[in-house]
């Protein structure tokens, strides 16, 4: 990889995003919550919400309605790189646990909750709120890799022109998150014919999952076609030219959208063997 194709944390900060992502607009995808109201409006599809904790006072009745669900996802409204995403099944015994088996108390769920409205997820700020999603269950492309949490397909576009892309797969270590900082693999994908290519986890690449014994080239994602036309339609619903459009696969909805970032990260470069300023510089 050409070492001046590289796009470096300062240039992204200093050439793409002061320029192309005006700051008064970050609230618009920093906030998951509002983000669902945009796409929304724009028909986009995203996993529907079950509740939004908005202070400690409504934890109780939160549960009554947990405790009827077989499975959900919590989510800080404001949190960043998957912290605070919490993962949660119940098992045979009608406990609540995480996909890698970590029993999960009501104390543990009351903790968690009261960490994302004190801020801890998203940096100090009292305002956050707790968002409750209906659980994806991944369609059997995502499900032959790998059994546990929820792969996802990242997608930056440009001015809303998608320009590189890459398959996040959940594992054990990443106890079933799709976060690349907590162990999950990055997957290449041809963005012509969107095949996965090469792949790394915790900056090692590999050629099969670690916990699955599967093969992760050579593998066609389905609805491709539809994933690139979701992520043009979602980034061009903001008034941010360059974004990370996050995309899952739903075994009955098909893809959804689970959160547009302002900031997406660099290591889509590394998983892809490819700097990012050409594919910019070419829109």
């Amino acid at each position: 990889m050409n070492l001046d194709s590289i796009l470096s944390i300062n240039k992204r900060n200093l050439d793409v995003i002061s320029v192309y992502n005006p700051r008064k607009f970050f609230p618009l995808v920093d906030d998951k919550i509002r983000t669902k109201d945009i796409l929304e409006t724009a028909g986009v599809p995203y996993p529907s919400t079950i509740a939004v904790v908005q202070n400690f006072f409504e934890i109780e009745d939160i549960f009554k309605i947990l405790l009827e669900k077989e499975s959900f996802v919590v989510k800080p409204a404001r949190g960043r790189a998957g912290g605070g995403i919490l993962l949660v099944e119940k098992d045979i015994n009608n406990n609540w646990k995480t996909p890698s088996g970590r029993n999960i108390s009501r104390e543990d769920m009351k903790t968690h909750f009261g960490d994302i409205l004190f801020g801890v997820y998203s940096f100090g700020r009292m305002d956050d709120r707790v968002l409750i999603e209906k659980r994806v269950i991944p369609d059997d492309f995502m499900l032959n890799i790998y059994k546990r949490g929820i792969p996802d397909i990242r997608i930056i576009t440009f001015k809303g022109k998608p320009v590189m892309a890459m398959l996040r797969i959940p594992t054990d270590r990443s106890d079933g998150k799709a976060n690349l900082h907590q162990g999950a693999i990055g997957v290449s994908i041809d963005m012509k014919s969107g095949k996965t290519g090469s792949s790394v986890m915790s900056g090692k690449r590999i050629e099969i999952h670690p916990d699955s014994g599967v093969k992760i080239s050579g593998l066609k994602i389905p609805f491709w076609n539809e994933i690139l036309s979701i992520s043009k339609l979602s980034s061009r619903e903001v008034p941010l030219e360059y974004i990370g459009v996050d995309i899952v696969i739903d075994r009955t909805l098909g893809p959804l959208v689970l959160e547009l970032n302002a900031r997406p990260g660099l290591q889509i470069q590394v998983v892809n063997k490819q700097g990012l300023v050409p594919l910019l510089e070419g829109v």
